[in-house]
Parts: structure tokens; C-alpha cells; sequence
């Protein structure tokens, strides 16, 4: 098997993926003061990891409904961005293709390249120029406004795009401003969520939540307001897979923030041989299992509330801030399924 390059576990224990993400490389043009990539380098994913992590979708007869490419900023290594994805084109025929982006660094000739996959991009923006760049160091008033042209030219040539819109304890009040900016640029969706690793003390959280139900509550914001984490039904034994330089093997998103020693220690497949090591496999899926507590699924925000805990069990103390972060994620949930989702948004 391993000479092969297929990668399998026991016959009993086939991997099923939900969503999967390639880090295609740690380097970034920014330096965001909230950035989730805690441990940022200067490696690029390789080509190797990629083909066995193709090799394995095939192997366990599994597909992602979304491959997300993201970063780092993966316009930076963008010979390899583009391999990369016309390798997914050849491979994965069901599956939508999907970059997270500061948005910086695209021109025209990407754009057209880009809609020619039909490959959607998902604009890292938190709203007016003071915020954006007060957090998104690196960005200078010439580069936020070649950000935002890029975006209409995006939207000019009808690329799908969507935004993150990450807020920091510190703009909580202005959660509405951003979302308005936001939408007169022209996103059609986007996903508001809190800054993960800043401290959410109990008035920033009540300022959060205060100005989110605000705009729920006007229904031409609320029609932006991305709701689809709580529609999304996870069933037992469904996982995410994320790829990350220069070719460990995680279980989801949000194991982004570990360090080098911890995706080492925690890496699904042996990052030489790329065979799967068991042993780690069965500790993400049994504390999935437990999750799920005889429930027949999990909303994925509820999936992804799990993850923050995780991490916080594998660096052995508290590592994030996942009690403030998980009660805002929970109060997110509510609301679209009480606002959101109730009245078809």
C-alpha cells in the first residue's frame, strides 16, 4: 500500500469528509493583530501532500463538497494556487472550489481565470477602511482601495464572492457599520464572526450580541446574514480535513492555530510515508462520536464549537478563549434559526 501511494485505514474505519481546506502556504502580505494562523512561516504546501491527499478522497471513496483554498495568502505562491486547483478540476468532479483571499494581490487576468473553474472567492474585509486597517496591518489606504476594486471587478464579471467579516472586541459597536459597507460594495452573503484569539470579556460579548440582533432585525441586512452553518446537518462519522504546510493532516479548520509541534504530533498520516496513523484518526473520530451523544446529527456551527474545545484539549491548557467564543457562536446559532431561518433568509 504505501509504495503505491494509497492511503488506507482498517476496512472498517473508511474516513468520510465533509468540507476540506489546503493551506496552499503560510507566507501572507498582512499582519492581522487577530490572525487565526498563530504560527505563520515561510512554508509552501507540496504538490506530494496534495496528490496523497487526492489519493486518499479516492481511496476511501469519499469527496468534499467544498475544497477551500486558503492561506497564509495564497495569492502569494499563485503558480501553485493554480496547479493545485486545475489538479482538483481533473479529480474531485463534484466538488465546489473555494479561496479565502485578503483580496490584495488579484488582477484581472484572475478573475477571468478563475471564473473560467467557476471558483468562488470569500473577501477577508471587516468594513470601513479605520476598522479594516486598524486590524489588517499592512493595509495602506492604496492598497484597501485596490482591495475594494477588486471586489466590483469581481462583481462586474459575475465571480461568485462571499466575505468574513472578522470582528474584534473593540468594534463590536460597529458590527452594523461594517455590515452596510459591506453590502454596498455588492456581497450578496456574508459570514460576521467574532476574532477568535482576543479576549472577550462579558461587555464586549453583550456589545456582539446587542448590534447583531440589531441588524437581524432589519431584513434587507438579514437577507446578507450567512445562516448556512445552521441549516447544514453533520451526521456521525462526517469529518473536515484541512492540508497544511508543508503537508500535516488535521481534522478541520480550526486546528490552523496550532503550533508546528502540535500538527506534527496531531497529523493524521505520517508526513513522509503518508500512511494514516490510527491512533490519531481514532482520537478525533471518538471524540466526535461522544459529541453526537446518541443524536442522529450536529448543526456544522455546532460541529465547528466542538473543534474550539478540542484544540484547547490538545495544547493541554487554554490555549483560546473558546468559553467566550463558543457562548457567542451558540447565541449566532439561536439567532439565525430563531430570525434568520424562520423567516427563509
Amino acid at each position: 500500500m504505501a509504495k503505491s501511494g494509497i492511503l488506507s485505514t482498517r476496512e472498517n474505519n473508511r474516513i468520510k469528509v465533509h468540507y476540506a481546506w489546503i493551506y496552499v502556504t503560510e507566507r501572507c502580505n498582512l499582519h492581522c493583530d487577530y490572525c487565526f494562523f498563530r504560527h505563520k512561516g515561510l512554508k509552501d504546501i507540496s504538490l506530494q501532500a496534495v496528490n496523497r491527499f487526492f489519493s486518499l478522497f479516492k481511496y476511501h471513496q469519499t469527496e468534499p463538497s467544498t475544497l477551500i483554498l486558503s492561506g497564509g495568502e495564497p495569492f502569494l505562491a499563485k503558480d501553485l494556487l493554480y496547479q493545485i486547483l486545475e489538479k482538483a478540476k481533473r479529480f474531485l468532479k463534484k466538488t465546489s472550489l473555494h479561496i479565502q483571499t485578503n483580496g490584495v494581490l488579484i488582477d484581472k487576468k484572475d478573475i477571468k481565470y478563475l471564473k473560467s473553474l467557476k471558483v468562488s472567492l470569500e473577501f477577508g474585509i471587516d468594513g470601513y477602511f479605520d476598522v479594516t486597517t486598524r486590524h489588517r496591518r499592512g493595509l495602506k489606504p492604496d492598497t484597501f482601495n485596490r482591495l475594494t476594486d477588486n471586489i466590483k471587478e469581481c462583481m462586474k464579471a459575475d465571480l461568485a464572492c462571499g466575505t468574513t467579516m472578522t470582528v474584534h472586541p473593540r468594534e463590536a459597536s460597529r458590527i452594523r457599520e461594517g455590515v452596510t459597507f459591506l453590502k454596498d460594495l455588492g456581497f450578496p452573503h456574508m459570514d460576521v464572526t467574532p476574532a477568535a484569539f482576543m479576549t472577550w470579556d462579558k461587555d464586549a460579548q453583550a456589545c456582539f450580541k446587542r448590534n447583531y440582533l440589531a441588524i437581524l432585525k432589519n431584513k434587507d441586512l438579514r437577507s446578507l446574514m450567512y445562516a448556512q452553518e445552521d441549516k447544514e446537518m453533520i451526521r456521525p462519522g462526517d469529518m473536515d480535513l484541512s492540508l497544511h504546510p508543508p503537508g500535516h493532516l488535521l481534522a478541520g479548520d480550526p486546528f490552523l492555530c496550532l503550533p508546528e509541534n502540535k500538527r506534527q504530533e496531531f497529523s493524521i498520516w505520517d508526513i513522509k510515508t503518508g500512511q494514516i496513523r490510527q491512533e490519531v484518526l481514532s482520537f478525533y473520530q471518538e471524540a466526535y462520536k461522544r459529541l453526537y451523544n446518541g443524536r442522529p446529527y450536529l448543526t456544522y456551527r455546532e460541529f465547528v464549537m466542538h473543534h474550539f474545545k478540542l484544540v484547547n484539549k490538545m495544547m493541554g491548557y487554554a490555549y483560546l478563549n473558546a468559553g467566550a467564543i463558543n457562548n457567542i457562536l451558540k447565541f449566532l446559532q439561536r439567532a439565525h434559526v430563531k430570525i434568520c431561518i424562520k423567516n427563509d433568509q
